[in-house]
């Protein structure tokens, strides 16, 4: 009885939360408090709710923003903000601010109730409706019902490699363990990194083989709404986990994977011919960015203007200071453009110093708010008692204001509001995963397996893109560097630095701009605002929640 009263709470809180996040995924049918159990998942009208509960944990990017600012890349204005308690060192198995242990369990946990229970619908009323010979709705429902077993398999996937990346080797679980109840869990081993990934990998070619690519292009499927999983997500994923399972952190740790795996993955994908480069990098942090050509998996979110509120620079009434805002040390990574050519910002060299924001990739003008910047018909002026400056009540203290995914048609005095989309996967994203491990595997301009596409010709389709000059050569150096300034705010710094085992740079300072007003002209003066703390040896896995260690029995993740 305790368990079916769990999972009747449990498809309970689904419907509330589907009420809350319908903009989110889709409308779905509320499960009324009292339906018994062995009803749920026979009743084909309420068994896609059930697997919408379970797209419900995937993760929400706009709510893990903030964790850019215990990066390098961002400070964050406001003193309360949980990317502090990393940056000052002091997260633990008893207080991580990212600790999401508990929620991709409990999405598995959705997710394996479906994978149990999906033999048990009963599609007899819908057979039965069928009038004048036409079976579209049963032949529908048919194919919905095995569309959603491949959602899951991906939808597991995706909460398994969060788990991964962060903790290191968790349980593999096939059945739907309760995490709530102790006792399901007592007994359970935690497998290896190297199971993990493998058992990742199973899940999204299980999917693949249930999810057609002809899902979005055929008119019999056109009922397959936006923003569910899709075979290039499916590919896209896998590439993603592969490229990590083969980075040195995981190596380390026991994967298996290599390099040239995690290139035939992205290859896969690239080889599908479906995805291409947007013509316009700031489109993908536009409104409309998951009608582009390059979105390949996505989360949507209703009509807000909380992040606009917490980012637009403060002259603008409304704007609270809570924001996000860029460093100098992530500023200086984009390169000045000098005809056919590009080089690195330098504060060394005169010209760039004394305009630091003239001819730079223009990713820059795309991610960042610089002193001038016109935002919204209003010149921007960060500079010391510039409109948006200090000493201003919760001005910047980087000298810079986020312009990615903050929406300047916002008006806050008349609280109006716009969409947002979280593009998890893109394809600039695939290309780059592919350069980093063509390079790996077989070198900057080599093409053995026949791909029909190198390492140096993947990323500089990336910069092109942006009208930044191509490579002559690539290097490690370039694949860090391109994925900084392509991905930035994206969610990606934060877990390239720990599987590359370059997190320590997360211990350097992190650097401001001081920009005086002397007559006409500005100073720039670039300024040490934070020293942070970061301990490789243990800081690169996060550690396992003290209360599953209680809980089971394990060991404590090293150095924790």
């Amino acid at each position: 009885m305790k368990k079916n009263h769990y999972i009747i709470i449990a498809v309970m809180i689904a419907a509330f939360g589907a009420a809350s996040c319908k903009k989110d995924y889709l409308d779905v049918k509320k499960i009324p408090a009292d339906m018994p159990v062995e009803l749920m998942y026979k009743r084909y009208d309420y068994i896609q709710g059930i697997v919408w509960n379970a797209y419900s944990y995937l993760p929400d990017g706009f709510a893990w923003l903030d964790m850019e600012a215990a990066t390098d890349d961002a400070y964050h204005t406001f003193v309360g903000n949980r990317s502090h308690i990393f940056n000052y060192g002091v997260w633990n198995q008893f207080n991580n601010p990212d600790g999401v242990w508990a929620n991709y369990f409990n999405g598995i946990f959705q997710a394996n109730l479906f994978l149990k229970h999906k033999g048990e619908a009963d599609l007899s009323s819908i057979a039965n409706s069928i009038v004048n010979n036409d079976s579209t709705a049963y032949k529908r429902a048919v194919s919905n019902l095995k569309f959603m077993e491949g959602e899951c398999h991906f939808l597991k996937a995706f909460f398994y490699f969060e788990l991964v990346k962060r903790y290191g080797g968790v349980p593999i679980i096939n059945e739907p363990l309760d995490y709530n109840k102790p006792e399901t869990w007592q007994g359970l081993q935690r497998n290896s990194v190297d199971e993990c990934f493998k058992y990742i990998a199973s899940l999204l070619d299980k999917a693949a083989v249930i999810i057609p690519d002809s899902v979005r292009t055929n008119s019999a499927t056109s009922w397959y709404e936006s923003g569910r999983v899709t075979y290039g997500a499916i590919k896209a994923l896998k590439a993603r986990a592969l490229l990590y399972a083969a980075s040195p952190l995981y190596k380390e740790a026991g994967s298996t994977f290599t390099w040239a795996d995690a290139a035939a993955a992205a290859h896969e994908v690239i080889a599908m011919n479906v995805f291409n480069l947007d013509a316009s990098y700031a489109n993908l942090s536009g409104a409309a960015n998951v009608s582009s050509a390059e979105a390949i998996f996505f989360r949507r979110h209703g009509a807000q203007n909380g992040l606009e509120r917490n980012n637009f620079p403060i002259v603008f009434e409304g704007s609270n200071g809570n924001s996000l805002t860029p460093s100098q040390n992530f500023v200086d990574e984009f390169e000045v453009k000098t005809g056919s050519t590009s080089v690195p910002f330098d504060w060394n060299n005169i010209a760039h110093a004394s305009s630091p924001y003239a001819n730079r990739d223009p990713r820059l003008a795309a991610t960042v708010v610089t002193n001038g910047t016109s935002f919204k018909s209003t010149t921007i002026q960060t500079y010391i008692g510039g409109n948006s400056g200090q000493p201003k009540l919760n001005a910047t203290k980087t000298g810079y204001y986020l312009s990615k995914h903050v929406n300047q048609s916002v008006d806050l005095l008349n609280n109006t509001t716009t969409t947002h989309q979280w593009l998890y996967i893109r394809y600039a994203e695939v290309l780059l995963n592919y350069a980093e491990a063509m390079l790996n595997a077989y070198g900057a301009a080599a093409d053995p397996q026949g791909y029909g596409m190198t390492a140096l010709q993947a990323i500089n389709r990336v910069r092109t893109r942006s009208t930044m000059p191509a490579l002559t050569d690539v290097t490690a150096d370039a694949v860090v560097h391109e994925r900084r300034v392509e991905l930035g705010f994206e969610g990606h710094r934060w877990w390239d630095m720990r599987r590359w085992k370059k997190a320590n740079v997360f211990a350097q300072p992190v650097r401001s701009i001081t920009i005086t007003l002397n007559g006409s002209n500005f100073v720039y003066t670039p300024t040490k605002l934070e020293d942070r703390v970061y301990d490789a040896s243990k800081m690169n896995w996060y550690p396992i929640p003290q209360a599953e260690i209680t809980k089971t029995g394990w060991q404590q993740n090293t150095g924790w």
